[in-house]
């Protein structure tokens, strides 16, 4: 019949009562990123569910960390933190990518060895990244003389320059 109102999901009656279609923006839910970021938050929600009932979520994505080495232990500590819902990580590192590194070292490719290698800082951010997009990441090409070991004299000429 004309006139008649179909019947059909998304139509509702609008200001004036008079029906209109309905429009959703699901966008949102179709983003990768919005997807993982839900991933995530839900991994930690269950997380302090199961297991820690006092953690406070919200205060591990503010947190900040800065890694001093992006070897094996601070690769390892890295993906540990993200997976602890830590969303800000910074890497010193002077050192850069070599062939013996991607099968020890979790956040590095073989690509990462091809012409002379990446920076250790800049290609274990990249990675954090590529991993989680969401993940504020960043590398710092630095080199910091290790406690009880005084620097040779052209190490701490290189410390001068880039201080």
């Amino acid at each position: 019949a004309a006139g008649a109102v179909p019947e059909a999901i998304g139509w509702e009656a609008g200001a004036k009562g008079k029906l209109l279609p309905r429009h959703v923006d699901v966008s949102p839910l179709l983003s990768p990123v919005q997807l993982a970021e839900q991933a995530v938050d839900l991994n930690l929600k269950l997380m302090r569910w199961r297991a820690a009932p006092e953690l406070d979520v919200q205060q591990l994505a503010n947190t900040k960390c800065l890694l001093l080495g992006a070897g094996t232990l601070g690769c390892a500590v890295a993906r540990t933190l993200q997976a602890y819902g830590i969303r800000h990580i910074t890497f010193v590192d002077s050192s850069t990518v070599s062939y013996s590194n991607p099968v020890r070292q979790s956040l590095f490719t073989f690509q990462d060895c091809l012409n002379g290698g990446k920076s250790k800082a800049a290609a274990a951010a990249e990675a954090l990244r590529g991993i989680f997009p969401s993940v504020v990441s960043a590398g710092v090409q630095l080199s910091i003389p290790m406690p009880g070991h005084p620097p040779a004299n052209v190490q701490q000429e290189q410390l001068q320059q880039q201080v």
